[in-house]
């Protein structure tokens, strides 16, 4: 995970639950100290993701996945500036990391984006999946005026151990209906 805020906690209440932690080691990685409040199974590098010269701390060409969050403290063209440098700067890392037997298939690269505006800039940074939390989070708000029960759904659809959608394989332990 690049970077944290306070409402980053939430984020890793999610993971935790959706993730088995035992098998899989979640860092996070940002440049401020490990805050109390952030669990002790998440493993803690303080550094500073938009630098290449700091993302060998993390071990990054073994990681499967990276997790750039949005910060909240700043405007979110300044958030998504950061993200989207965050993300350019992973790629170009990586790309000069050669490619070892540990490493079988590329990094998946998850960005939040707080503006709509730059979600191709995120995309032509070289993230997989960008997620524009603010304009999902108010669509449905927006849409529950007048389709009342639409927000409802979705969060069932999206929260795990309810109704999810999956992509692909179906995890061996999701019971069937």
């Amino acid at each position: 995970i690049c970077g944290y805020d306070a409402g980053t906690l939430m984020l890793l209440d999610a993971i935790a639950e959706e993730v088995d932690l035992n098998e899989h080691q979640v860092v996070i990685f940002a440049p401020r100290t490990r805050p109390p409040e952030v669990p002790p199974h998440f493993a803690w590098i303080q550094g500073d993701p938009t630098k290449e010269s700091e993302l060998g701390k993390v071990r990054l060409t073994h990681a499967s996945t990276a997790l750039v969050v949005g910060a909240r403290d700043v405007p979110p063209s300044h958030a998504d500036a950061r993200t989207i440098l965050t993300v350019f700067t992973v790629r170009s890392f990586l790309g000069e990391q050669p490619l070892t037997e540990q490493r079988q298939r590329p990094l998946y690269v998850v960005t939040e984006i707080l503006d709509a505006e730059n979600v191709d800039h995120a995309r032509s940074a070289g993230a997989d999946e960008v997620i524009e939390t603010t304009r999902l989070g108010f669509s449905l708000l927006a849409h529950t005026i007048t389709q009342p029960g639409t927000a409802a759904l979705m969060s069932r659809v999206g929260v795990k151990g309810t109704q999810n959608i999956y992509v692909g394989a179906i995890p061996e332990d999701v019971a069937i209906p």
